[in-house]
This record gives C-alpha cells, structure tokens and sequence, in this order.
C-alpha cells in the first residue's frame, strides 16, 4: 500500500531527512480483499482512502526507491535493508516490480528484530526498561523511523565502549 525509506550512515544518522515515501494505487476490489484488521486500520489512518486517490503505480514506486537508494548508494551490494522483521519487507521486494531494488542491496539484511531478541533473553532488566516503546502506527514511515531509533538504543546499550 505504501512504500518508504531512509538512509542512514554506519553510525544510523539519516542522511535525508525528507526520506522516499510513495503510496500506491490500489483499486476498491484488491483493497476489499483484506482482512478485518487491516481494513479497519488503514481506513481509520486514512491509507486506503490515500491509495484509492494515488497514480503511483508500483513500477512508479519501485523505480522511485531504486532511484533513492542508488542517490547514496550507487554501487551495487554496498547498502543494506534494514529495519524490524525486514525478512517480512524483503519478502515483498524480491518480487517484480520491486526485484532490482533487492539486486541492488547487498545479501546481507540488519534485521533491529534480532537484536531485540537478544537483548529480551541476555540483557540486565535494567537495560530492557530503556528500550524505546513505539507508537505502533503500522505506517511504513513512523515504523521506519523507530526503527532508526530503537537500532541506535541498541548500538549505544550494547555495542559502544563504554569510558
């Protein structure tokens, strides 16, 4: 339904602030196909209404992204995906329109899911009390820039020496 990204460096500072953000097209029959849930939640957040309105195809979108990611990232394999449960997002990206997305990034995924797995079985309770709570808005940017963040709590908590 909607697409978007940001860049960050080594060190997860967004490079651009404004981000690439596309909503797609969907025709009322695909968008009555979905389930309870998510009718109910992108009705009420507006994100149907916004893809009935939308032209951006998914070619439109897909090549938009790729055009993005190559804006900071020009050579191939060198820039990752990343983000919570990103296997679910790249899952999506391996198909067509959006595969030369994924043939652009490298192989590797920094999946901030993981470490969050890791960090709720070894981390001090102390620790685990920190880490920043999201505002489960199931909005591709919101989640992306929480993602952002929740990666940079961990990077401090657990992966930074400490002086």
């Amino acid at each position: 339904m909607s697409l978007a990204a940001f860049v960050t460096d080594a060190d997860l500072n967004i490079l651009d602030e404004e981000g690439y953000e596309a909503i797609i097209h969907h025709k009322k029959e695909q968008l009555d196909q979905m389930g309870e849930w998510c009718t109910r939640h992108h009705g009420e957040s507006g994100l149907s209404q916004a893809c009935l309105d939308s032209t951006t195809t998914a070619e439109m979108a897909a090549e938009g992204l790729l055009q993005y990611i190559k804006k900071f990232a020009p050579e191939r394999r060198t820039a990752l995906i990343a983000g919570n449960s990103i296997h679910a997002d790249r899952g999506f990206l391996v198909l067509q329109p959006y595969k030369p997305i994924i043939d652009h990034l490298h192989y590797r995924i920094f999946d901030v899911s993981s470490i969050k797995e890791a960090a709720r079985r070894w981390a001090p309770k102390e620790t685990l009390k920190k880490i920043p709570r999201k505002q489960m808005l199931h909005e591709a940017r919101a989640d992306i820039l929480e993602s952002i963040e929740e990666a940079k709590f961990y990077r401090e908590a657990f992966f930074l020496k400490k002086d």
